[in-house]
Parts: C-alpha cells; structure tokens; sequence
C-alpha cells in the first residue's frame, strides 16, 4: 500500500521537478534568451526571474522531457527585443520554439537551422527584419513554418523545398521580393500555403502545381507576380480556395482552371487578365455564390449561360460593367495620303480613367505601331498620322484603363477588329508641329498652310497649351492644292522642381537616404 501511494505522488510531481536538471549549456541558452527578449518586461515570467539552478523545467513556457528542453512556448507574452542566437545551443531533439504574438525585433538566427528535431517553428505576428535564413532548410523534420505578419525581406531561401515534412507554411505580410522559388512545389504534405501580401515577382512555378495534398488555401494575392496562370495549377483538384488577386497577371485564363471540382473560392481580380472567360468554368461546381471575382481585368465572354453561371458566381454579381474591352464598330471615317481618322463607339458608361490606343500596320507584316492615344474613355476618333501614301494598312483600337484604388496595373484591352485602308498618293506632304517655350508651351506648324483645325477647337497657326498630364494635341491643314492631312504631338506637364535650384546642383544623398 505504501509502496503504491509513492507512485502516485510522483506521478502528479510536475514533469519540470521530477526531471533532473538539464545541461548547462541549455541553462544558458535560456538565460541569454530571457535577457536578449527583454524577459523583466513579460507579462508571465515566473521562475525565469529567480533562475534558480535545477528549476528550469518549471519556468514559464519551458518543457522538458528525460532532462532536457523539448519545447518553449512563449506566444503572447509581451516578449520584445530580438531572438538570442544562443537558443541553437539546446538540445538537437529540441521539438518546439513558439514565439509567435509578440513584439520581437531584429533578425531570425540562423542557428535555429541547428534543432535538427524541430517540429514547430512559429514566429509570426512579431516585428522580425532580415531575410529567411537558408539554415531553416536544414529542419528536415519540420511540420510547421509560421514567418507571417513580419517586416522580413530579400528573397524565399530554395531551401525551404527540403522540408518535405511540412504541412503548413506561412510567409505572408512580409516585405519579401524575387522570384517564388520553384522547389516549393516538393512540399507535397502541404494543405495550404500562404505567400501573400509580399512583393514577390517573377511568374508563377508551374511546380505548385505538384501540391498534390493542397487541398484547402494557396494564397499568393497582393504580390507583383507576373506571365500568365499556369495550367498546371488545375492539377490541384483537391483545393478549395484559390487567391491570385491584386498582382500583374497577364494573357488568358487556362481552361485547365475549369478543373478544380473542389473550389469555392477562386479570386483572379485586379490583374492584367484578358480574352474570352474559358467556358470550362461552368465545371466549377463547388464555387459559391458571390466566391467568384473576376472584375478589374480585361476578360469578356458573349456565351449566355457561360455569363449567368459567372453572375450566380460572382462577388456583387456584376463582372462585365469592371472589365476593360475593346470598343465596338471600328471604322475608317478618311483617309489621306498620311493620315487616316478612325471612329468608334465608345460605352454608354466608363467608371474608370482611361482612353483608346490606336495602331496601324503595314498590311501583312504582322508589326503593329501605335499612333496615339486619347485621354478619355468618352472620345471616340482619332488620326493615325505619318503613313507612307499609296499604302494598304491593318488599322486597329485598343481600350485601356489608367492605375486605380481597385487595381494598381495599366489595363489594356485586345485589339479590336481590324480595318483595312489604303492610303492615297496625291503628293501631299506630312505637315509637323514644333514646340516651343518652358511651359506653358506654343505649338506651331513648321510651315505655312490655308486653314488649320486644332484638336483644342482653334483655328490659328499655333497654339499655346498646358496640360495637367500627358496629353495628344493635333491639328488638321488644308492648302490650295486640296490637300488635306494631320500632325499630331504629345504634350507632357511640366513638373515642379524638387529643390529651388531645379535639381540641377542639389546633393541628394541625404534627401534619397530619408525616404521611408
């Protein structure tokens, strides 16, 4: 009976008394930890403050297993300061470092890459600078990487696509930039995977698209990723939630995207996306209602039950009226020896700033020249000028639309259409306008003509301008000899000097050095 009862009592001894005190260097370790993360300033520092030799395991947030330190979970505890680099010296069977939910500063060690038994490593919501030590890729029996909600940067180590134990990385808001490195996709336990809001660029690796157990989130929105989606990302049939928005994606959407049967959630918003939505979306069988966003691209689709599947799908419903389109009804008004005037019509509605590019090429060859662009999206003509005369020419419009609060990227659409014309050969010259002055500015023609017809609506020889922003002006002569041809100019703003002496002389070292 005796005997049983001192069982019991042992059994209840927490396991940091009944474990023999743990080796010296570990001891040490924890103490420059406590001290290097402001320890007399945590909200629970029990034990760490008296420090008492033989104690250690039952200090706040210290774990401990045959005597020595197997975890230390210290999340949401005031902790500030940095990360000693000292913690590399506990034991190689160390399990897990959870720091997350504080107030740390400075750079990750990378002598954590030396706990070759790491299992959890958290250190998000803190206020950690540097890069990523490569060392981290060492970790091999790493299950999760939490590095979120930093102000960390340079680039994602390729190491990390070593750590084929993984089932959950975060990398997210952080300042991290260069390319997403193309082992991530060996991460094959992966359910998720979160690179967003970052500056990261380059295109996307085709490899993630060997994810094959994502099976919830991949989530690189609010980067500076750009190229086309890869197809390969409609290997990933097991995902339910697809965020690319808010980067710089460019070309069509792969049909293949038709074949994620498990998503709910698939945001493409804010890119550079263009061409006709594939009709295989209507396969998305998964997706829910408003967990579809496609706006503030270049995308269109005339299929009508491609287009109410799309408005079920859609976020607010409405994806058409964000799209930037090629105008409709493309004609050829004149042509001229050098000048051809083109028409269009131009939407009833037009909820962002922008205009229309017009471009010719030489019928056959295939290049394209643009010829100009208007400044509103409500004009509807506009002179390709500086055509060879007796010319067939391939004359085509675009739509684009400026950078707005809804999406940082210069939206074009495709090319309308194109018109053919032929230009005359009447022996009529190309007139050209000079600019003059500092700003404001005169334009005048080079030369002496009957009539001139300015864009602005004055009829004189020159004209004196200044615009707020870049801006075509043009005029239209005429001579006796019936001729009758156009000039066009871009007039950029004058912009105001940074220093009093025109940043002609000025040191700007210290003025580059204070920028945030």
């Amino acid at each position: 009976m005796r005997k049983t009862i001192v069982v019991i009592v042992l059994a209840l001894i927490p396991v940091g008394i009944a474990d023999a005190q743990i080796p010296t260097a570990e001891r040490d370790a924890l103490i420059a930890f406590y001290y290097a993360a402001n320890g007399p300033g945590w909200t629970n520092k029990s034990g760490w403050t008296s420090a008492t030799v033989g104690t250690e395991c039952t200090w706040y947030g210290v774990y401990c297993v045959g005597g020595q330190v197997y975890s230390l979970s210290l999340h949401d505890n005031n902790l500030t300061g940095v990360i000693s680099s000292s913690l590399g010296n506990l034991s190689s069977s160390f399990w897990k470092l959870l720091l997350h939910d504080n107030d740390l500063a400075g750079n990750i060690p990378p002598e954590l890459g030396y706990l070759l038994g790491l299992t959890h490593l958290t250190l998000g919501a803190n206020r950690l600078s540097g890069s990523i030590p490569p060392e981290l890729g060492d970790l091999s029996l790493l299950e999760s990487l939490d590095l979120s909600d930093n102000q960390l940067t340079g680039s994602i180590p390729p190491e990390l696509g070593n750590l084929s134990n993984l089932s959950g990385l975060q990398l997210n808001d952080n300042q991290l930039t260069g390319n997403i490195p193309s082992s991530l996709g060996n991460l094959s336990s992966l359910p998720s995977l979160y690179l967003d809001h970052n500056q990261l660029t380059g295109s996307i690796p085709p490899e993630l698209g060997d994810l094959s157990n994502l099976n919830f989130r991949l989530d690189l929105s609010n980067n500076k990723l750009s190229g086309s989606i890869p197809a390969e990302l409609g290997n990933l049939t097991s995902l339910k939630q697809l965020f690319l928005n808010a980067n710089q994606l460019s070309g069509s959407i792969p049909p293949e995207i038709g074949d994620l049967a498990s998503v709910q959630y698939l945001y493409l918003n804010s890119n550079q996306l263009s061409g006709e939505v594939p009709t295989d979306f209507m396969d998305l069988s998964a997706l829910v209602s408003w967990g579809l966003d496609l706006r503030w691209n270049a995308l269109h689709s005339s299929d009508g039950p491609l287009i109410a599947f799309l408005m079920d799908k859609q976020i607010w419903m409405e994806w058409q009226a964000d799209q930037t389109i090629a105008p409709d009804n493309l004609t050829v008004v004149s042509v001229g020896d050098r000048t051809a005037w083109l028409s269009w019509d131009t939407p009833i509605v037009s909820y962002y700033p922008g205009g229309y590019e017009v471009f010719s090429s030489v019928s056959g060859s295939g290049v394209w020249t643009s010829g100009g662009w208007t400044d509103s999206k409500t004009t509807g003509t506009f002179p390709v000028t500086g055509l060879e005369p007796g010319t067939s020419y391939d004359l085509a419009v675009l739509t684009y639309t400026n950078p707005h609060a809804d999406n940082f990227n210069l939206v074009r659409s495709e090319f309308t259409p194109s018109e053919m014309a032929t230009t005359a050969s009447t022996s009529c010259g190309q007139p050209a306008i000079e600019k003059t002055g500092a700003g404001p500015f005169t334009l005048a023609l080079t030369e002496s003509y009957d009539s001139y017809d300015w864009s602005t609506g004055e009829t004189t020889a020159s004209i004196v301008v200044a615009p707020s922003s870049e801006q075509w002006y043009w005029v239209t002569i005429t001579t006796t000899g019936s001729c009758e041809e156009t000039a066009t100019m871009l007039v950029s703003p004058v912009l105001p000097s940074i220093f009093s002496d025109g940043f002609e002389s000025g040191d700007t070292t210290e003025w580059s050095s204070s920028v945030p």
